[in-house]
């Protein structure tokens, strides 16, 4: 990775620069938004962690169960 050794500020930050930006932007309502600026300032792993929560949330992230073989 080319910016391993950069400081980012929180998502937080960068989610609100984003939105601020996404403003003017007619068509979708404040918490679309919203949603689209926290895609847009995340890096891939948090883009990826925020998946995996949200999925976990909802129930649908289960360890899977081994079948058993007949022998």
């Amino acid at each position: 990775m080319k910016d391993a050794g950069k400081i980012r500020p929180p998502l937080a930050v960068r989610a609100a620069r984003v939105l601020a930006q996404l403003k003017q932007v007619r068509g979708l309502d404040d918490a679309e938004k919203s949603v689209h600026a926290l895609g847009l300032a995340a890096t891939p792993q948090e883009r990826w962690e925020l998946f995996e929560n949200s999925v976990r949330s909802f129930g649908y992230w289960k360890p899977s169960k081994r079948s058993k073989s007949a022998m």
